[in-house]
């Protein structure tokens, strides 16, 4: 009896926060075990982008043994403005610490795993989202020691430059500044994973790349990159807005020209520019967001994002992804029932009357909006907003997804749980923007109700399963078998309580959309 208590309740209580080393081509990397997992927080990919790194493609880290890393610290976020209150959800909360030396990532392993094992377990590298310029890898809703011991997989999730540091574009000139700073960081983090998972009990042959919102982007990116396509086996996408267009370098003029204004400087003086410290232009670049910078809504709503180089991006998603040459790898895509609720709400503060909410949509779509507005009459209840909330969730989200899908999707998801639990500002009721992930994740464990616990263990299974075989439905049990999306046969899963089948989401709207067209 004695030694069954030993085993059962102190055990594990003596071996929490032990440290753990791994041995890595690069040199020893420290972390720590706690009762539930292995975790290796802040580990160098790329060395620091400051001084005359700033503004340049990343450059990977050099071998740093006999040293050891101390990868038991969350690393600082990379350098972003204050998260809008539009924006405060828990999801997306402001970083305590940051600086531009940021181009860390973090791992996550089962205590199960062996770091010399013959069976390495299968590997999923996430990109979090914000806009392209908030959140960090280290934010509490991608906590995974919960996730990688009840599934036994194995999590990496990197960071990237983030807004003005990462997706200034001034042009493609020898002297210019010439964006896409933030992918070419991705791309070589997720180099790193795959070169290095193996010391950590990972098989580098069993990748799958996932990410949410602008992380879902990426993620598309470089799921049509055919540069990347050795890098991961399958690919998750979680409510990328696939109507957002990425900038040519015209179209990031006039943003040039006010942060050149903030900072001071004058335009084309790039010298200028990199003598700024990193708190003058994030200051900048705040300034910047609150300003008119395009008469087109949707760069208004991300000014800072992957510009058009002809080399790194090509065109939009929906563009490119029409005109992929190359076999295209497994994809598991979806978004949320009420992807913009919050945000509409949030930035609309009072009711919207019926005229006003005709004369946005004149303003928005021009001679198009008659077609919308008759597909959307006004509401008779007189507030208009969720008839806004609405559209842009299916503009924006829902249906450019569906133009994605039917030209890669293999599973197809439609996540539509309000727990009000987690839910905060203006999403009772609904599943907002960035609401799956504490379910993914398992994140907020003891925070989920019964339900809230049913959804997360589903969600767990699903994603972790396809990356054990490309197949959501095995090898562990799931709650509902999930069908293939295929052409003529648009099924998704509806993650609901409880998971249901359903087939050709919100069609008709859709149907519209596809006349309609996306810009």
């Amino acid at each position: 009896m004695i030694l069954f208590f030993f085993f059962t309740v102190l055990l594990p209580t003596i071996f929490a926060n032990e440290p753990v080393v791994v041995h890595t081509q690069y040199g020893d990397i420290l972390g720590y075990q706690t009762n539930l997992s292995r975790v290796f927080y802040g580990i160098p990919f790329a060395q620091p982008p400051v001084g005359p790194l700033r503004w340049e493609a990343p450059v990977p880290v050099v071998r740093w043994a006999p040293k050891m890393v101390n990868a038991t610290q969350p690393p600082s976020a990379c350098p972003q403005p204050p998260v809008p209150q539009s924006k405060r959800l828990v999801r997306y909360a402001n970083p305590q610490i940051m600086s531009e030396d940021c181009l860390y990532l973090n791992i996550f392993t089962p205590l199960s795993s062996n770091l010399l094992s013959t069976n390495p377990l299968p590997v999923m590298i996430f990109i979090p989202g914000g806009d392209f310029q908030f959140n960090s890898a280290s934010a509490s809703a991608y906590e995974s020691e919960h996730l990688v011991n009840n599934t036994n997989i194995i999590i990496a999730l990197i960071q990237h430059r983030l807004g003005v540091l990462g997706f200034l574009a001034t042009g493609n000139g020898p002297n210019d500044i010439k964006g896409n700073y933030g992918i070419l960081d991705q791309r070589l983090a997720i180099a790193w994973v795959k070169q290095n998972i193996d010391a950590f009990g990972g098989d580098p042959n069993q990748i799958t790349l996932f990410g949410q919102s602008s992380g879902a982007q990426s993620t598309a990116l470089h799921y049509v990159t055919k540069e990347m396509q050795s890098y991961f086996q399958r690919a998750i996408i979680q409510s990328a807005p696939m109507n957002f267009p990425f900038k040519t370098y015209l179209e990031n003029v006039p943003t040039v020209v006010l942060l050149a204004e903030q900072l001071h400087c004058s335009p084309n003086d790039f010298a200028c520019f990199r003598a700024r410290s990193a708190d003058e232009i994030i200051t900048a670049q705040n300034q910047v967001n609150q300003k008119l910078t395009s008469l087109d809504l949707l760069l208004l709503l991300e000014p800072w994002l992957p510009v058009i180089d002809n080399d790194i991006v090509h065109g939009t998603l929906i563009s490119t992804i029409r005109n992929v040459s190359f076999p295209l790898k497994p994809l598991i895509i979806g978004s949320l029932t009420d992807e913009c609720y919050y945000m509409i709400y949030g930035a609309l503060k009072k009711n919207v009357t019926v005229i006003e909410y005709m004369a946005m949509g004149v303003g928005l779509f021009g001679e198009k909006a008659l077609k919308i507005l008759e597909h959307y009459p006004p509401l008779p209840s007189g507030d208009q907003r969720p008839n806004i909330a609405k559209i842009a969730t299916e503009w924006i989200f829902t249906c450019s997804t569906r133009v994605f899908a039917r030209k890669a999707a293999t599973y197809s998801y439609v996540f539509g749980y309000p727990d009000n639990t987690l839910n905060s500002l203006n999403c009772k009721d609904h599943a907002c923007h960035a609401d799956e992930l504490p379910y993914i994740f398992q994140s907020f464990w003891d925070r989920f109700t019964d339900v809230g616990r049913y959804i997360s263990h589903g969600m767990a299974t699903y994603w972790t399963n396809y990356a054990k075989s490309e197949n959501p439905n095995e090898p562990s049990s799931v709650p509902v078998s999930w069908p293939k999306y295929t052409s003529g046969n648009e099924t998704y899963m509806y993650i609901q309580n409880p998971f249901q089948v359903g087939q050709s989401y919100v069609k008709s709207d859709c149907d519209l959309w596809d006349e309609i067209g996306y810009k």
